[in-house]
């Protein structure tokens, strides 16, 4: 298990996570507000900071490719529906969608 600190609409949860589950599942498990609509990497309203232990979570997805822009991926943008643990350890996420 991982420890898991999302943050959405202002507040910090702080979550065990499995492995190999994306955030907006494991959000939807803990009734965290993370907005989200289709999970398919299309629609973007999980955009997600990724703000500590990006080294535990999967590579860049080519649906990521296609829906972030370059700029918007190298500052640690990521989707929701995208991002899986790959490995234990702490991790820092911060939901950010589109204004």
């Amino acid at each position: 298990m991982s420890e898991l600190t999302l943050t959405a609409r202002g507040e910090a949860y702080v979550v065990p996570a499995e492995l190999d589950e994306t955030i907006v599942k494991v959000a939807k498990k803990h009734a965290i507000p993370w907005g989200y609509a289709c999970e398919r990497g299309i629609c973007a309203q999980c955009r997600t900071k990724v703000i500590d232990g990006a080294d535990c979570l999967n590579e860049i997805t080519p649906e990521e490719k296609l829906r972030l822009r370059k700029a918007e991926r190298q500052n640690g943008y990521r989707l929701g529906c995208q991002i899986r643990l790959t490995k234990a350890g702490r991790v820092n996420l911060l939901h950010s969608p589109y204004r």
